[in-house]
């Protein structure tokens, strides 16, 4: 009985931490996906459907995105902040793409931004964007 538990759980603790492959179906899907992230949530449900596919030419895509949503569309910072509270993860994909990739304007911008237009709410997630930035300059 106990080696059948054990089995078990091993299986089970192994099926569920087997990370998503990235097929050549989601690689093509996430490559057009790119062109409509144009909102945070549709960055957020990138992440969760195509996340396995972030690499290369799609991550480039992905950290424009994101880079666009940050300087374009700073005053929904707010709406980052709530989607993050329910979805953890998405802070790191965010800090991820604020990466070498992007214009030297671009990462400059977001610290002035996360520097001297962050809400007090959002202070913590607006020092991460600095270092993230900061660190990729």
């Amino acid at each position: 009985m106990k080696w059948t538990v054990a089995l078990l759980s091993l299986f089970l603790f192994t099926g569920s931490t087997q990370a998503k492959v990235c097929t050549q179906e989601d690689a093509a899907a996430a490559d057009l996906a790119v062109d409509g992230l144009n909102s945070w949530e549709a960055i957020q449900k990138n992440s969760v459907d195509y996340g396995q596919c972030d690499d290369g030419s799609i991550a480039e895509g992905n950290s424009e995105a994101v880079a666009r949503m940050l300087v374009d569309k700073w005053p929904e910072i707010g709406k980052l902040e709530t989607l993050i509270s329910r979805d953890p993860s998405l802070q790191e994909y965010i800090l991820k793409h604020v990466d070498s990739t992007l214009a030297t304007d671009d990462l400059n911008r977001i610290i002035e931004l996360s520097t001297k237009s962050c809400p007090e709410k959002n202070i913590l997630l607006c020092n991460k964007l600095i270092s993230a930035a900061k660190k990729s300059l």
